[in-house]
């Protein structure tokens, strides 16, 4: 039998965008942070599947191009109100850089920058609900988590 090829093409949400970005400044021990930015609106519940699916698309290859000592997921543009279909860039970054780590090994570090526009979102899916405190991943100020992802990431090699 002679089988005929049909090209697949990648799908892409239209209402969401991304950039890639790295500190001009070098950084304490020559760490490299890796900040995704993205922007354009992430759909409610269900409807944002294609959109999460993006989102970790976009992340995974922004590591595996450019392999970061630490990552920052920049939602400041992004306009997110709920749905669980982010979660799965936690998850796929969780298998990428942690799997087969050993219990005395530290979880590749991953921070967010968030806005009005995600904040509340962002919260309401990864704060534990008994707390009220913010988690400490979790920035508005992009210059500290900039300062914290350095940090963590020197942390993230020497251990």
């Amino acid at each position: 039998m002679k089988y005929t090829l049909l090209q697949n093409k990648e799908t892409k949400p239209i209402s969401i965008g991304c950039k890639y970005f790295t500190p001009k400044e070098e950084l304490i021990d020559k760490i490299e942070v890796l900040i995704v930015s993205f922007f354009g609106e992430y759909p409610n519940g269900s409807q944002g599947k294609n959109h999460g699916t993006y989102i970790s698309k976009k992340t995974v290859s922004g590591i595996i191009d450019f392999n970061p000592d630490a990552l920052i997921l920049d939602f400041r543009e992004l306009e997110y109100n709920w749905g669980n279909s982010l979660l799965a860039v936690f998850q796929d970054l969780e298998q990428l850089k942690n799997a087969g780590n050993t219990a005395n090994e530290p979880n590749f570090p991953i921070l967010i920058l968030t806005s009005e526009k995600s904040k509340t979102g962002i919260l309401s899916l990864l704060k534990p609900s008994a707390s009220n405190s913010v988690p400490d991943f979790i920035f508005e100020d992009i210059n500290l988590a900039i300062k914290e992802a350095a940090k963590r990431g020197k942390y993230w090699l020497d251990n």
